[in-house]
């Protein structure tokens, strides 16, 4: 069985072919997690409005390119509730190993609480074995939008703050599933690789580095095969993870 906290980052560690993990139309199930301060909260108390749910961690670079965006987002979109699910490291290195225990898990959710100022979004953290990061589809920094039924409306494998930013205001429009997306990653930002790989230890970036062709070999050919192009499922469809 895989590690689900890997020690070093690589290929095999992602499948970038073949979607995983709840798709849109579906609906979640009523998970729990801890907060920043030790509670153990569910997503039905955040229910009250819709959610938007991205994953991240403190090692990953895709999640740090759109931080300064997704704060903004927030402040504009009062009427969400924004959570950010902390996951397993992306590029765990020397200085930001994996997680071990949930202990360390919750002091880097704090540190990135701090470190990247994190503004009207609520971190909320995964267990230890990564339990709602696989339901989601296990990949570093994943974005969803879920009604107050628990509903997934959207679905984005990797986020872009401006592809979410039509999708919520479609949400408002239509209160329907849409159309799962698979953005294309962006080239490497090196500003902010270089502050990722600083903070996680140089050995990650190597590891990064190493990975890189395939990375983006694999991730063209998952666009290649559709993964992008799924169609959503309309609602009124009773999955079996559904739970109410």
């Amino acid at each position: 069985m895989k590690n689900y906290n890997y020690q070093k980052f690589a290929n095999k560690e992602y499948d970038l072919v073949h979607s995983s993990g709840i798709s849109t139309g579906e609906f979640i199930q009523d998970f729990s997690f801890l907060t920043l301060d030790g509670e153990t909260k569910k997503l039905s108390d955040f229910t009250d409005k819709p959610i938007i749910l991205e994953t991240g961690s403190l090692s990953c670079g895709m999640f740090a390119g759109q931080s300064k965006a997704m704060n903004q987002l927030a402040t504009e979109n009062k009427d969400f509730h924004f959570l950010l699910l902390y996951v397993r490291e992306a590029h765990p290195g020397k200085l930001v190993n994996a997680h071990n225990n949930i202990e360390q898990k919750c002091n880097l959710a704090n540190r990135l609480y701090t470190e990247d100022n994190i503004e009207n979004r609520t971190i909320i953290i995964d267990d230890i074995n990564g339990t709602v990061h696989s339901i989601l589809g296990a990949l570093p920094n994943m974005v969803f939008i879920i009604d107050t039924n628990r509903q997934i409306i959207f679905k984005d494998e990797w986020n872009n703050v401006k592809i979410l930013q039509n999708a919520i205001q479609e949400f408002r429009t239509t209160k329907t599933p849409q159309q799962q997306k698979w953005t294309m990653l962006p080239f490497p930002n090196v500003p902010i690789e270089y502050k990722i790989f600083k903070r996680a230890g140089w050995d990650a970036g190597i590891d990064f580095i190493k990975a890189l062709p395939k990375l983006i070999y694999s991730h063209l050919l998952g666009g290649l095969c559709g993964k992008f192009s799924q169609i959503a499922k309309r609602s009124g469809q009773n999955p079996k993870n559904a739970s109410h």
